[in-house]
C-alpha cells in the first residue's frame, strides 16, 4: 500500500514533469501554470523569499512569545505578520547540525557513521554537506531563482569543508566578525578584558585570547554599529536591494551568529535588564558545562547580557526590515524566520549547550512563516515544526516542486488552515550521543545506549522541571514505548554511540593528515 508520503512525492513529479514538458527548461510551476501546493494551501505563490536564520535565540526573549519585559518590537512586528509556531524544536542540533537540516531539507539525527571533520570538531553531525546539488539552493536555482546568503557564521561562512556550499550560491558574502581579524586584538587592554570576563575565567588565555579578538572586531563593547549583527543585516541590506534591481526572482538568506556568545552589547542595552547596583564584571562569555561558578548575581547579569545582545540584534533588523519594506517587497516576498537552538543560562543548573538537558531554554525556537498576502498573521500553531521543514516549505511557497530526497514537512497548507500531509504527532531530534522524543502529552530524554532516560509530564508538569520516569512502572512502560517509537522512527536497529576520546584521537590523526591547526587556543 502506497503510504501518504509516496502519493505526495508521486503528485509533485507529475507536477514536475508536467511543467518541464510545458516550458523545456525547469521553471517555477506558477510560469508553468500548474496546480501547485502552494496554491492548496496558501493561496498564490510569492515571486521571492527571503530565509532569515538567528543562532542561539530563545523564544522566551521575545516579546511576541510573552516576555513582557523584552524590548524586540522588530522581531515582534515581523512575528506579527505571520504564522508563528509555539511548538518548533530543531531536528539536530546544534549550529553545523541545525544548518545542514535546514538547507537540505533532510534530517540528520540521528548521526550514524560520523568520522571527525579536522576543521569542524567531534561532535556528531558536524560535518560538510556531501552533496550541494542535493539542497534548497540548488533547487532554487534550478528553478531560475538567483541565491545569495550574508553571514558571520564561523562555521559555513569560513570552513574549507563548507567551501563547496559557498560556491553553490550566486552570491555569498563571510562577514568577518566571530571569524578573522578586523582590527588589532592588541588594542584591547587587560583591563577591558577584565571588565567582560567572569572572574572564573579571568587570566584563562583561551577566553582572554578570544575576548580581545571579539572587542576589537565588534566596536569595543561600545558602538553597537561595529557588531556582527550591525554588519550582517546592513550588508543584507544592501544585497536586498541589488536582487530586486535584477528583476529577477531571488532567494536571499540572512544567517546572523548574533545573540550567540560573547556578548558584549554596549552599556544602553545592558542597562535595559540589568541591576544599576550590580559592580561585578559584565558576563560576556561562559564555559559550558555546571554553573555553579557563577553566583546569583552573575546569573542574573548573564540574563541581562544576553537579552541586551537580543535587543542589539533586534535593532539591526530593524534596519533590514525597513528596506524590505522601503523596496515594495512585501506585496511579492515571503519570509521565513528561525532560530537554530537556544543556550541554557543557568537555568536547571548549565550553561551553554548541554546534550543531555535537550528542554526548551536550548531545544525549543522562535520559527514563523511570512506570506504577503497576510496570511494567518498574528496566529499561532501547535504543529511540530522542525529544521527540516525549512526547505520544502520555502520550496511549496514558490510553487516548485520538492526534490524526492527531501524528508521534511510543507508546511504551507497551514496558512490556508489546514494540515500538512505529514501528519507529526511525534517528534525527535538530538544533540551528541543523546535525544528527546516529544508528544502531545509527554516527553522523553536520554542517551543513545538506551540509558539515563528522563520522562516528563507535560501535562501536569508544563516546564518540565520533574522527571516521573521511576514514579511508577507505567511511566516506566512509557518511557519504553517511547523508545521504541523512536527507534522505529529512525529506521529500526540501534542507535549511534560515538565515544569522546576515540572521537578525539580521529579528530588529532585527520588534522595531521590534512595540515590543519586549529586557530582557537
Amino acid at each position: 500500500m502506497s503510504s501518504d508520503r509516496d502519493l505526495r512525492l508521486s503528485r509533485r513529479r507529475l507536477l514536475q514533469a508536467a511543467g518541464v514538458a510545458g516550458a523545456g527548461v525547469a521553471l517555477p510551476l506558477a510560469a508553468s501554470g500548474c496546480a501547485s501546493s502552494a496554491d492548496a494551501g496558501a493561496g498564490g505563490d510569492p515571486e521571492n523569499v527571503v530565509l532569515i536564520v538567528i543562532d542561539s535565540l530563545r523564544p522566551d526573549f521575545l516579546g511576541a512569545y510573552g516576555a513582557a519585559r523584552m524590548h524586540t518590537p522588530n522581531f515582534d512586528r515581523l512575528l506579527a505578520r505571520g504564522l508563528r509556531f509555539n511548538r518548533a524544536f530543531p531536528e539536530a542540533l546544534v549550529t553545523v547540525p541545525a544548518r545542514r537540516s535546514i538547507f537540505t531539507g533532510q534530517r540528520i539525527f540521528p548521526y550514524r557513521d560520523f568520522e571527525p571533520v579536522a576543521d569542524l570538531g567531534i561532535s556528531p553531525g558536524w560535518e560538510p554537506i556531501g552533496d550541494v546539488s542535493k539542497t534548497m539552493e540548488a533547487a532554487l536555482r534550478d528553478a531560475g531563482y538567483r541565491t545569495y546568503q550574508v553571514t558571520d557564521n564561523p562555521h559555513t561562512g569560513f570552513t574549507q569543508s563548507f567551501k563547496p556550499f559557498r560556491e553553490s550560491y550566486d552570491v555569498f558574502v563571510p562577514i568577518k566578525g566571530r571569524t578573522g581579524t578586523l582590527n588589532d586584538p592588541g588594542t584591547v587592554t587587560d583591563e577591558e578584558v577584565a571588565r567582560w570576563l567572569p572572574e572564573y575565567l579571568q587570566g584563562t588565555e583561551r577566553y582572554t585570547v578570544g575576548m580581545k579578538k571579539n572587542l576589537a572586531n565588534t566596536g569595543y563593547g561600545r558602538d553597537d554599529s561595529k557588531s556582527d549583527a550591525a554588519r550582517v543585516f546592513m550588508r543584507a541590506s544592501d544585497e536586498l536591494a541589488d536582487a530586486a534591481r535584477s528583476g529577477k526572482r531571488f532567494a536571499l538568506v540572512v544567517d546572523c551568529f548574533d545573540p550567540h556568545e560573547p556578548w558584549t552589547a554596549p552599556p544602553e542595552f545592558i542597562d535595559m535588564y540589568g541591576d544599576p547596583a550590580y559592580e561585578g564584571p559584565e558576563i560576556g562569555t561562559i564555559a559550558y558545562g555546571p554553573a555553579k561558578d557563577l553566583s546569583i548575581e552573575e546569573r542574573r547579569r548573564l540574563h541581562a547580557g544576553y537579552a541586551a545582545s537580543v535587543t542589539m540584534t533586534d535593532k539591526w533588523l530593524g534596519t533590514f526590515l525597513d528596506r524590505f519594506d522601503e523596496l515594495g517587497l512585501g506585496d511579492n516576498t515571503a519570509i521565513v524566520m528561525l532560530a537554530d537552538h537556544g543556550v541554557l543560562l543557568g537555568e536547571r543548573g548549565w550553561l551553554g549547550k548541554i546534550p543531555g538537558e535537550l528542554h526548551p531554554e536550548l531545544a525549543q525556537v522562535p520559527f514563523a512563516i511570512i506570506h504577503p498576502d497576510g496570511r494567518r498573521a498574528g496566529e499561532s500553531s501547535d504543529y511540530f515544526a522542525s529544521t527540516h521543514d525549512v526547505a520544502p516549505t520555502i520550496l511549496a511557497l514558490l510553487g516548485i516542486p520538492e526534490p524526492e530526497w527531501m524528508n521534511g514537512a510543507d508546511l504551507s497548507p497551514l496558512l490556508a488552515g489546514q494540515d500538512p500531509v505529514e501528519e507529526r504527532p511525534f517528534h525527535y531530534g538530538g544533540m551528541f550521543n543523546r535525544y528527546f522524543a516529544r508528544d502531545d502529552r509527554w516527553l522523553l530524554l536520554g542517551d543513545t545506549l538506551g540509558g539515563n532516560r528522563k520522562l516528563y509530564d507535560l501535562t501536569l508538569d508544563p516546564g518540565e522541571w520533574h522527571d516521573v520516569h521511576d514514579a511508577s512502572r507505567a511511566n516506566r512502560r512509557r518511557a519504553q514505548a517511547m523508545h521504541d517509537q523512536l527507534i522505529e522512527a529512525t529506521g529500526g536497529g540501534k542507535l549511534p554511540y560515538y565515544d569522546q576520546d576515540v572521537l578525539e584521537r580521529k579528530l588529532e590523526r585527520e588534522r595531521e593528515r590534512t595540515g590543519f591547526i586549529d586557530p582557537t587556543p
